[in-house]
């Protein structure tokens, strides 16, 4: 009870006070859903792909953030990607719904390495409903109001894939934007930088290590880092663990049957100070890909392991 406490009141900061920055949901299993952050990946990766995310973060709490993601791309003719990504994001009474249309073309510089840059378009459906909090104030907070508005927004990526190592960066959002319009009651949205990087090393037959980095920069909060190891059997069972700065542990695993692909991560505080509440966090994607992009079948993301 005292953590939802405190989380409730934390929350309820956002319609009381002004922010200098709200942060994006971050994703343990960023690797497998990288089209939400950077719409280079539309259609780089299959003729046809579609993938559903599901994050629960401190499940055990009913108000709790609750991320869901879906994201489809298509590879077309021309060197072309289109997709179209939708984030639902809901944090206590706020609820966010990022849709966004992705357009990607392919540059080829060699025989095995490509080159991809992308644009998304689209924006937020942002509703805040505080309505249903109790206040001290018998007459009522006339700020505690319901919020309903749109916010456009663009973003761009570029994405370099070579059989041995894999390059991504990407801006979701270009703009900053204030999710309200009243001067003393402002969340106000600032632009993601998202930079990622991948190696393949084989490990002899039938095993092949998967490092990865992913660091994200937001104006007025510190770097955020996060280095993940897997390890890939025959490219059909991936396991490996990542560490978030100052932030949290996970434990991952990714299966892939043909097309059918499932990843699950367990997420949990690594700071002393959140580690002995039993916050947990849970992820889950599910993966469908039909048919193979022209580059992703000599590079992709799972390479051939040597024989």
């Amino acid at each position: 009870m005292r953590m939802k406490s405190i989380l409730m009141a934390s929350l309820m900061s956002l319609f009381f006070i002004k922010l200098q920055a709200q942060q994006e949901a971050f994703y343990a299993l960023y690797r497998y859903n990288m089209q939400v952050i950077n719409p280079a990946y539309a259609g780089a990766e299959a003729a046809n792909q579609l993938s559903v995310l599901s994050r629960r973060q401190w499940s055990q709490f009913k108000e709790a953030p609750n991320t869901l993601a879906f994201a489809f791309s298509s590879a077309r003719e021309n060197n072309v990607g289109l997709g179209l990504s939708v984030v639902s994001d809901q944090v206590f009474v706020e609820q966010q719904t990022f849709a966004y249309v992705d357009f990607s073309y392919r540059l080829t510089l060699g025989d095995e390495k490509q080159l991809y840059l992308g644009l998304k378009g689209g924006g937020n459906f942002y509703k805040a409903d505080p309505t249903p909090l109790s206040t001290y104030d018998p007459v009522g907070d006339p700020l505690q109001l319901q919020r309903n508005r749109f916010i456009p927004n663009v973003g761009a990526g570029a994405y370099m894939s070579t059989p041995n190592y894999w390059f991504s960066f990407s801006i979701p959002r270009l703009f900053g934007v204030n999710r309200g319009q009243e001067d003393i009651n402002t969340a106000k949205d600032r632009s993601h930088v998202y930079a990622a990087g991948g190696a393949y090393f084989s490990l002899g037959s039938e095993f092949i290590l998967k490092p990865t980095i992913m660091m994200r920069k937001v104006s007025g909060i510190p770097l955020t880092t996060e280095i993940t190891g897997m390890v890939s059997w025959q490219n059909t069972f991936d396991i490996g663990v990542s560490a978030r700065s100052n932030s949290s542990f996970s434990l991952l695993s990714f299966i892939n049957i043909g097309g059918l692909q499932l990843g699950y991560a367990y997420e949990t505080p690594s700071s002393d100070q959140l580690a002995g509440l039993g916050l947990k966090t849970h992820e889950l994607i599910l993966r469908f890909q039909f048919g193979e992009s022209a580059a992703a079948a000599s590079e992709g993301d799972t390479p051939p392991v040597e024989e």
